[in-house]
């Protein structure tokens, strides 16, 4: 059953992922100032588009539109964000406890 929503921002993967978009902007702050324009910006951009996604599918009146930017989403915050996080946690930008935190709740946004 497809559930009606009045707004994107009442969709529950839309709020997961602009929890999560607004947690890893808070962890990236810490990363150094060398990745600034690497993994920071890629990071960025991934949960960025992540988020973006899912509202300009909800703006799309066709189906087929729709879905399109949802599998965008799904992308970006699945795989790109998590394979990131894993970069990060990797050169101890951040810790294994966060980054699997993040990446859990990231696999939760994609179910939904």
């Amino acid at each position: 059953m497809i559930k009606k929503y009045n707004d994107f921002m009442d969709m529950t993967v839309w709020q997961k992922a602009f929890g999560l978009l607004r947690e890893v902007y808070k962890i990236i702050r810490s990363f150094p100032t060398g990745e600034k324009f690497a993994l920071t910006d890629d990071l960025r951009r991934a949960t960025n588009s992540c988020v973006h996604n899912i509202a300009e599918g909800y703006g799309r009146f066709e189906a087929r539109d729709k879905t399109r930017f949802y599998e965008i989403s799904r992308g970006s915050c699945a795989y790109e964000a998590i394979s990131q996080i894993l970069v990060a946690e990797a050169e101890n930008y951040t810790t294994a406890e966060i980054a699997e935190n993040l990446i859990v709740r990231y696999k939760n946004v994609i179910e939904n």
